[in-house]
């Protein structure tokens, strides 16, 4: 048996914040491609794409004759201009509205010669460029949780046992609502407190995330899926009384079985349904 102290509990609200990963950026926001190596990038839903550039960051520093760009989409098909795609003169290629249909991989092939000066000798040169490109959504809320407890140990096997009997609870809490439980951690140090000397902390953290397993079919009976999955999340409020109640259970000196705390917390959510 092990018995634990709830330390502290602390909540942090994150509002959506967009974000884009790629390589070979530069201080315009072009990103360029790389000769033999697909370069990915993220691209928010709804929202514009960054400027692809259709070479490398090499060759855009050096003179180009006769260039000639050709992308292909990933229909496989050539891409051509409208209202949601932009193709420069300059090979250069931006999305507005990105889609999840418009995710997958898309190439550039850069097509110039090379002349030599004494003969005029000319030669066609051809360089493919690859990028995949990932729709990715993101909540407008989402909520991350740490958790403190103090345990007699940092060893065996006890405090991994209370991590995963506290993430099916919390599974279990928000079901209904959509939600699930990302990036679960845990992490146990020795910590100095003052007057109380060295102790074992354990250090839990969590994320709760709007976009679990049947979220799509609540948006398709929506006229407006944000304020469906916003609803969803901002039910994790009512959730937390329920969640500081299981958490005082969890850490009584007598240490229960993953069944009673599972069955306890399915009687909770009853009652937050009702």
């Amino acid at each position: 048996m092990r018995a634990w102290v709830l330390l502290s509990a602390v909540l942090w609200h994150l509002t959506g914040v967009g974000w884009q990963r790629s390589s070979e950026r530069t201080g315009k926001g072009f990103i360029y491609g790389k000769p033999g190596h697909p370069v990915k990038i993220y691209v928010k839903l709804h929202h514009s794409s960054p400027i692809l550039a259709c070479m490398d960051f090499k060759r855009a520093k050096k003179e180009t004759v006769d260039p000639t760009y050709l992308w292909i989409g990933p229909n496989e098909k050539p891409l051509t201009g409208n209202n949601q795609i932009n193709i420069t003169k300059t090979g250069k290629l931006m999305m507005e509205d990105f889609l999840e249909a418009f995710s997958g991989l898309y190439t550039c092939t850069l097509s110039y010669k090379t002349v030599r000066a004494e003969t005029q000798e000319e030669t066609i040169v051809k360089q493919r460029y690859d990028f995949m490109i990932f729709a990715y959504r993101e909540p407008d809320y989402s909520y991350q949780m740490a958790v403190r407890f103090t345990t007699t140990s940092c060893e065996g096997r006890y405090n991994d046992l209370l991590f995963r009997v506290l993430k099916k609870i919390l599974d279990n809490l928000i079901s209904d609502l959509s939600c699930h439980v990302v990036e679960p951690s845990y992490k146990c140090h020795f910590v100095k407190i003052p007057k109380h000397g060295l102790m074992h902390e354990l250090f839990i953290a969590f994320q709760v995330n709007p976009f679990a397993p049947g979220w799509k079919g609540a948006c398709n009976d929506s006229a407006d899926c944000e304020d469906i999955t916003n609803h969803n999340i901002l039910q994790w409020f009512v959730v937390l009384g329920l969640l500081v109640l299981m958490l005082m259970l969890l850490v009584r000196a007598a240490f229960p079985s993953v069944f009673m705390e599972l069955n306890l917390a399915h009687k909770l959510q009853t009652k937050i349904i009702l």
